[in-house]
């Protein structure tokens, strides 16, 4: 799946689907010490549908990921370029090579745009994980709002945190949440959940480990 097919993406109810990012998830992890840029896309462009669905409450996030999605895979694209794209490893090392220390802005394009669908996955896999935890009828919107909170909010600027605080509230009782957007029935997302927490968590942690062993975790 490439952006071109990310940006359409339908978002109609029941539309949200566990399996596909699931196996994206599992199929981005390489010997477990890289991880594959184009099913890590794939993984993101199932997450963004999601975050469409909420409406107003996230979609202005997705807008952004989709934005970073979008500057990654057109590198993928780039013939000249896309062998140097293809797992995080490689992409992080061709950067580093070809730097351009005049002007930062020019460098490090990918591994900038990676560095922001990375703090959004730890936001996702938590929000799962508390999900999955959670009961029925355990209000969605208080577990958005203190996962964001304690993750991405701390990369956004003061208007987007402002803009969360007032959207989150629109979210439904988990099972509500689960009814309205999953493609899956109730007991099988929940399911499902754990294996996403696992899966997500184990490619956060690789490419944590690989934006901090080559000093890219805080690229401005």
């Amino acid at each position: 799946m490439d952006f071109h097919e990310v940006s359409l993406v339908s978002t109609n109810k029941h539309d949200f689907d566990l399996e596909v990012v699931l196996r994206a998830l599992r199929m981005s992890q390489l010997g477990g010490t890289d991880v594959s840029i184009p099913h890590y896309l794939q993984a993101y462009a199932e997450l963004c549908r999601f975050f469409k669905l909420t409406g107003r409450l996230f979609g202005f996030v997705a807008k952004d990921l989709e934005g970073k999605m979008y500057v990654i895979q057109n590198k993928l694209d780039d013939d000249h370029m896309h062998l140097n794209y293809t797992s995080v490893k490689q992409m992080a090392a061709f950067e580093i090579n070809n730097a351009d220390l005049s002007s930062k802005s020019k460098s490090f394009v990918g591994c900038r745009a990676l560095l922001r669908l990375h703090w959004a996955l730890e936001f996702i896999v938590e929000f799962m994980n508390k999900l999955k935890d959670a009961s029925d009828h355990d209000k969605t919107s208080v577990i958005a709002s203190e996962v964001y909170s304690k993750t991405l909010s701390r990369h956004h600027p003061w208007i987007t945190r402002k803009l969360a605080a007032m959207a989150v509230h629109l979210l439904p009782s988990r099972i509500e949440l689960i009814s309205v957007m999953c493609k899956q029935d109730n007991q099988h997302v929940l399911k499902l959940l754990g294996e996403v927490v696992i899966e997500g968590k184990r490619v956060y942690d690789m490419v944590e480990s690989i934006l901090y062993n080559n000093h890219l975790l805080h690229i401005p």
